[in-house]
């Protein structure tokens, strides 16, 4: 049939538990995009890495227990030897698993799912991975194979850092008092780098929407303030915002920005999810936007779905400004595709140059661009730069 999809994936499921390969494979049969499926019980790396080559499959779901010495040695080796497949990792809900993770994704590992609690009945089980499998695996005709067959990782590159000793508050007068930066699919490898190039004294305070579930959050604050001179903590309700302070939005909760007084502060609850996500960009970028008006400047990583949306266009309505991460840097190029194709303008900068465009922003090297309101399109709102 013409309009039937093509099964041509090929999969490999590696697990060390039976129950978490039998859901994979069962729900991987129901995909049109899957033409087979292959589970193994991961014994040992050589056991995998020799399994790999012999099957060559298009796209690898490896279970990691966040116990096992060499499991990110594992990882380095896969990404060496077939660096254009993508990696999934599934890892527990716990430090250890947070941890593993993240060392995964700075590897360049394309994204991570959260393994269910092993207490966790069959249908309880089934119910957490398709609604994290159906959505991973829809992505992934959609990434950028030229950046992920690169072997460049974040794993050696950024060195830790010592703090500034004595951080203050700098006055200084700026168009911008408020950055903000968003990221999903593609957004932590691109946060090392990122946060690692930023100035240690900057004047203004950023806050981090980064799609992560609890614990992972708390784990990747932690990674994050080991490489910049600035420190990285996870929000919590009633923060200040400090310049020169950068706080994570934590997993399981939506962050706000409130006005209390001539003082803004961070809020932190457990509101309905938005686009699916909690914390979900939109409703940061909602307060934000209300909050700051034309004095905030929102960065947007790589990143798919719909999160964000909404949000960048609160931000240009308000008079703020916007960065995307372009095309050929970003893993995933769908959200800001999006964004991109409703404003008429926007910046667009690699990875690498976007620290630096964030300082011209904040020290007036840069002259700011505002972009009004189109009602043109087919029922899509868009702007267009004045």
């Amino acid at each position: 049939m013409s309009g039937e999809k093509k099964r041509s994936l090929k999969v490999l499921v590696v697990d060390s538990h039976v129950l978490i390969r039998q859901i994979l494979v069962s729900l991987f049969r129901e995909m049109d995009e899957i033409q087979s499926t292959i589970s193994l019980h991961y014994k040992n790396s050589n056991y995998i890495e020799s399994e790999i080559k012999r099957i060559q499959p298009d796209i690898l779901f490896l279970g990691l227990d966040a116990n096992r010495s060499d499991e990110i040695e594992l990882v380095k080796s896969i990404r060496n030897h077939r660096p254009d497949m993508p990696i999934i990792i599934m890892s527990p809900l716990s430090e250890k698993g947070a941890s593993t993770a993240l060392q995964a994704l700075k590897l360049g590992a394309v994204e991570f799912i959260t393994k269910p609690d092993r207490h966790m009945g069959i249908m309880l089980s089934m119910r957490h991975f398709r609604k994290r499998i159906v959505p991973v695996t829809k992505i992934l005709g959609k990434l950028n194979r030229e950046l992920l067959a690169s072997t460049k990782t974040s794993e050696d590159s950024i060195p830790e850092v010592s703090k500034v000793s004595d951080q203050k508050s700098q006055q200084f007068l700026s168009n911008i008092e408020l950055v903000v930066i968003a990221g999903c699919t593609g957004g932590v490898k691109a946060l090392y780098q990122l946060i690692s190039e930023l100035p240690a004294e900057l004047p203004v305070p950023i806050v981090i929407v980064q799609h992560l579930p609890k614990i992972y959050t708390r784990a990747f604050a932690s990674e994050l303030d080991k490489i910049t001179e600035m420190n990285v903590r996870e929000a919590q309700n009633e923060n200040p915002l400090i310049p020169g302070q950068i706080y994570l939005a934590p997993g399981g909760y939506h962050t706000v920005v409130k006005n209390i007084g001539n003082r803004k502060i961070l809020g932190i609850h457990r509101g309905p999810r938005e686009n699916k996500n909690r914390p979900s960009i939109d409703v940061l970028l909602r307060s934000a936007s209300q909050a700051y008006n034309s004095k905030l400047l929102t960065i947007f990583l790589s990143g798919g779905g719909v999160d964000g949306l909404a949000g960048a266009k609160n931000v240009v309505e308000a008079g703020g400004q916007i960065i995307l991460q372009n095309r050929e840097s970003a893993l995933l190029w769908n959200l800001n595709q999006k964004i991109f194709d409703r404003i008429s303008s926007l910046d667009q900068h690699p990875t690498e140059k976007i620290s630096q465009e964030i300082i011209k922003h904040l020290y007036g090297k840069r002259a700011s661009r505002s972009h009004r309101y189109s009602a043109e399109g087919s029922g899509q709102w868009g702007f267009k730069s004045v």
